[in-house]
């Protein structure tokens, strides 16, 4: 019979891993907190603990104490090259809570990035409640050493800080005005004003933009971009701007709202893919349906759209051009150090059955 792998192996593998980590100088004068090392090693905390207890006792790392980092007691010896080919996506969102094209996008990227010899890692820092989260970066950079971070859903405050620093970083979504790191992202101006046409030449004048409450310059470009084609249109419209706070009851409410104004909206254009069930479920409740009391465009697409009567408008990017381009960047900035300016990918426009021409 072979023999089994014991279970004390992993957190003596884990121990030497963090060693080596503090050897070649990726770990520096204190080690990150357990959350963020477990996350980025991912292991458990206890296995963590365990690895950590025998670093202690090789004198490697200083003693646990409460309230307190434990301080790196034999430093590297500088032996590390100057690229470690470690990559980061920071995000406000977990993997399990992103939408199912970005997970698609991320395991490309992973995919992608681990055959040319990259480390790919998740970073979830919580930072996007802060008003001023410099602080709390700078800990997070402290803790992380990358040699290009992605910034997925990053507001003002994050991007200022990593241009600020002049840390190599990628936009992933729109850069904010005044920011000139590289961003990738889809033309959300271009297809809102799409989108604004299409409900034109079908005769709706007023218009209801659902957005979540979330500061992002993607979010008001959307916006520009249906008023410009709503309002520029030969009979001038009107765009009535109703916020999704997360909560589908506040999306409700919201809808609620803009339809007991003066003109209450006759489309409706929505810029997250949960915008779609949200408006089908509250149309179900009153037994009103699309397109016949209501007309709606998706700018983003699921692939359970397919399974949707009438089938939806809407706007369909593939994920894996997405993530192929980030990766030429990457590499572009790591051999060369040159990156590519913006650059915004236009969505294919999908004519579905959900717009009602209006007589």
């Amino acid at each position: 019979m072979s023999r089994l792998p014991q279970r004390h192996s992993l957190p003596v593998q884990t121990a030497e891993i963090i060693h080596e980590m503090i050897i070649c100088g990726e770990l520096k004068d204190t080690l990150p907190s357990e959350r963020t090392l477990a996350t980025r090693l991912q292991i458990g905390r206890d296995t963590l603990r365990a690895a950590l207890d025998i670093l202690e006792l090789q004198k490697t790392i200083s003693f646990r104490q409460h309230g307190k980092r434990r301080s790196i007691l034999r430093q590297g010896s500088g032996r590390k090259a100057t690229q470690s080919r470690r990559i980061a996506f920071i995000s406000p969102k977990e993997l399990r809570e992103l939408p199912p094209n970005m997970l698609i996008e991320v395991d490309t990227l992973r995919e992608l990035l681990n055959h040319r010899g990259y480390e790919f890692e998740l970073v979830t820092p919580g930072i996007f409640h802060l008003k001023n989260p410099a602080r709390q970066l700078d800990k997070v950079l402290h803790d992380n050493r990358y040699d290009v971070w992605i910034l997925y859903q990053c507001p003002l405050q994050v991007q200022q800080w990593f241009q600020k620093h002049n840390i190599p970083a990628i936009i992933r979504g729109y850069s904010n005005v005044g920011i000139e790191i590289p961003s990738l992202d889809e033309d959300w101006h271009a297809s809102a004003f799409h989108a604004g046409g299409v409900l034109s030449r079908n005769n709706h004048r007023s218009v209801g933009l659902l957005m979540p409450d979330t500061k992002l310059a993607g979010l008001a470009a959307t916006e520009i971009g249906l008023r410009e084609a709503i309002e520029q249109s030969n009979t001038k419209g009107t765009v009535h701007k109703i916020i999704d706070s997360v909560d589908p009851s506040s999306t409700q409410r919201s809808l609620e709202r803009a339809l007991k104004v003066k003109n209450p909206p006759t489309a409706l254009v929505g810029t997250r893919s949960r915008h779609t069930l949200s408006v089908i479920a509250w149309l179900a409740q009153y037994q009103l349906s699309i397109p016949r009391e209501i007309s709606y465009i998706s700018l983003s697409y699921e692939h359970w759209y397919s399974h949707l009567t009438p089938s939806i408008t809407h706007y369909y990017s593939d994920p894996t051009n997405f993530a192929r381009s980030l990766v030429r960047n990457i590499t572009s900035y790591c051999e060369n150090k040159k990156v590519q300016p913006l650059k915004l990918l236009m969505p294919n426009y999908v004519c579905g059955e959900s717009v009602r021409k209006l007589t």
